[in-house]
């Protein structure tokens, strides 16, 4: 195949060149569609961003997209895996409390013009039938978000902020449901404070004789 398109992501190897040029040049190609699908997102909504649509708008070829990601579903999915990386990336460099992980976890979405919009269509995506491989990068997903949250209320317990006569696994899904309920109250309306509703969750769960006060937090 002849190097035909100055857009697209295979580069004629030249005789001698290192293997992994091409690849690395791929990759970047990659992640450059990655972050520009979501302002033809913001800008075309759920419906109207389609691979062609894509393509269109950030020039690059419909193929190309089929090559790199197969379907509209698999690029939005990959969207916020990345963007899901980005975040661990960014939050195992600092501790906190769960409030703090959620609160960081937001703080993260909102940089990000039509990141929570994404999420929340692909969430409702996954959740209709035929849908499987949404469905299960969800379960996965908040399976593994669930854990996150049961290790910091762990420690919160261990140093006497988390009260020790509530499940920590249901605690978990409590704290992870709050979170996406005041995200999406947040996407309605700029509003809504998100994070006077997650400290007030912090203070539920405290044990009773050390009820969070709201001017420490």
């Amino acid at each position: 195949m002849t190097d035909r398109d100055p857009r697209g992501i295979r580069p004629t190897r030249q005789e001698g060149s290192a293997k992994r040029g091409p690849y690395s040049k791929g990759l970047a190609r990659r992640r450059q569609i990655i972050d520009e699908v979501l302002a033809v997102y913001v800008r075309l909504g759920f419906e109207g961003t389609s691979l062609r649509a894509i393509g269109e708008a950030i020039g690059v070829t419909h193929p190309v997209l089929k090559h790199h990601f197969g379907t509209r579903e698999q690029l939005f999915l990959e969207v916020l895996r990345e963007y899901d990386r980005r975040f661990i990336d960014a939050a195992s460099e600092g501790g906190g409390t769960f409030v703090d992980l959620i609160q960081r976890s937001a703080e993260h979405s909102m940089r990000v013009p039509g990141l929570m919009a994404l999420l929340n269509s692909m969430v409702a995506h996954a959740l209709e039938a035929g849908n499987d491989r949404s469905r299960a990068h969800f379960s996965e997903r908040y399976a593994d978000l669930r854990g996150k949250i049961v290790t910091l209320l762990e420690e919160g317990r261990a140093a006497g902020s988390v009260r020790s006569d509530i499940p920590l696994d249901e605690a978990a899904s409590l704290v992870l449901a709050a979170a996406d309920g005041l995200s999406t109250q947040w996407l309605l309306d700029k509003s809504a404070d998100l994070k006077s509703g997650l400290l007030l969750l912090e203070r539920l769960l405290a044990p009773p004789g050390r009820q969070v006060d709201q001017a420490d937090a």
